[in-house]
């Protein structure tokens, strides 16, 4: 647990919002502009599906999710020994 952690549930349903992307070209529109307030947004990471408007399963969102934990995690060691010397 970490004081800047966001933890999501999904519960598939019949209604409601998909939690998958609905490849159309007015929601690929729709994706690059929140494509580009994410990428301008310090401090942020985001991953999974609507994160990148691609259908993933979850064991590969998770692997995602592992891999930039792991690098983040790496920048922050490089940055604290950095920060020492």
């Amino acid at each position: 647990e970490h004081a800047k952690t966001s933890i999501v549930y999904e519960y598939p349903q019949a209604e409601g919002d998909p939690y998958y992307p609905v490849p159309r070209p007015e929601n690929a529109e729709i994706y690059k502009q929140y494509k580009a307030l994410a990428d301008a947004t310090p401090g942020v990471q985001f991953v999974g599906r609507l994160a990148t408007y691609k259908y993933y399963n979850m064991d590969q969102v998770v692997a995602q999710a592992l891999t930039i934990y792991a690098q983040l995690c790496r920048k922050q060691r490089l940055e604290t020994v950095a920060g020492g010397q």
